[in-house]
């Protein structure tokens, strides 16, 4: 099998939602918000030189970018095996989008939901009326032209975790499994952005949500065809083994997919920026963390949310 050196990369930072949690604009709040195609098509060009085979497009909502449909014909005109994207989901509400995207090549859709709780889901997304029935839509979309053949992976679900949400993430999942969805990632909420001015709504504490995530983790053994990955929850605060954390934090994504690398094209710099690098800019880690063996390759902790609990 051929490996996949895999690239993120950023295409504008504009969305036509306004998610309550989104912390999207942390660290690039100098970018212009409409990259041109221009760029973006050079930049293609010469990752495909640079070996990169696998690339997400990603940041905002990349799917309302004017030239989404042909920057997929474009990455599989540059032979890039895997061609991913990770979407609000109201563009593939639109069936004719959805099959074309399909048709130009994209490889693997991830679709963004948080609650099968309506008035939770409608809250998070920022009062979006009737968002999760058309997200259900969407995924039951994607799935169908996954099972005909024509969508070559299957769907991945995106899950942020927080204080709204948390307790209904395994229904969600379930929910979700029964539709065929098999893949879910959970992000835990990084307190930036437009969630600073709803702290009091989101924040969680990692003991709040220890046991859910223990039960969630449970899931996999019932059920061993899903696939559950978390993300920004660090060993110490996760309560799991060791070979269990492995097994299913973020650390885990690389070795899922046979990826050699997972990187990120920078908005401001445009820059190649390894995913560890840009850890570091809003994470920390603690005193603790001195006399822990995990201390430079861990999850480490959102600064933010150490201040907001007055973590040391």
């Amino acid at each position: 099998m051929t490996k996949l050196k895999h690239i993120e990369l950023n295409l504008w930072l504009w969305c036509n939602h306004k998610c309550i949690f989104c912390m999207s604009w942390a660290a690039r709040w100098r970018v212009l918000l409409l990259e041109k195609y221009e760029v973006l098509k050079w930049e293609i060009e010469e990752l495909s030189l640079k070996w990169y085979n696998s690339i997400w497009f990603l940041w905002w909502e990349p799917t309302i970018h004017t030239r989404f449909l042909d920057l997929i014909i474009l990455a599989k005109g540059k032979w890039f095996k895997n061609i991913e994207v990770i979407s609000n989901w109201s563009k593939f509400c639109d069936n004719k989008f959805l099959k074309q995207s399909v048709l130009n090549w994209l490889t693997r859709i991830s679709i963004s939901i948080h609650s099968i709780n309506r008035e939770e889901e409608a809250v998070l997304t920022g009062g979006i009326k009737n968002v999760l029935n058309e997200k259900v839509d969407a995924i039951k979309n994607i799935i169908r032209y996954n099972k005909e053949g024509f969508l070559k992976q299957e769907i991945s679900v995106n899950i942020v975790v927080s204080k709204v949400n948390y307790k209904n993430i395994k229904k969600l999942i379930l929910v979700l499994y029964k539709l065929w969805v098999r893949s879910f990632r959970l992000n835990f909420i990084q307190l930036e952005w437009y969630s600073v001015d709803n702290y009091d709504i989101l924040a969680l504490k990692y003991e709040d949500f220890k046991n859910y995530l223990i039960s969630i983790i449970s899931l996999h053994k019932k059920y061993t065809d899903i696939r559950i990955n978390f993300e920004a929850i660090p060993w110490c605060y996760s309560w799991l083994n060791y070979e269990d954390f492995l097994k299913y934090s973020e650390q885990d994504i690389d070795r899922e997919k046979d990826k050699i690398s997972r990187d990120d094209i920078d908005l401001v710099s445009r820059d190649i920026m390894n995913q560890l690098d840009r850890r570091k800019e809003l994470k920390v880690y603690l005193k603790k963390c001195d006399n822990c063996f995990l201390k430079w390759t861990c999850e480490w902790i959102w600064k933010r949310y150490v201040d907001y609990f007055k973590i040391k």
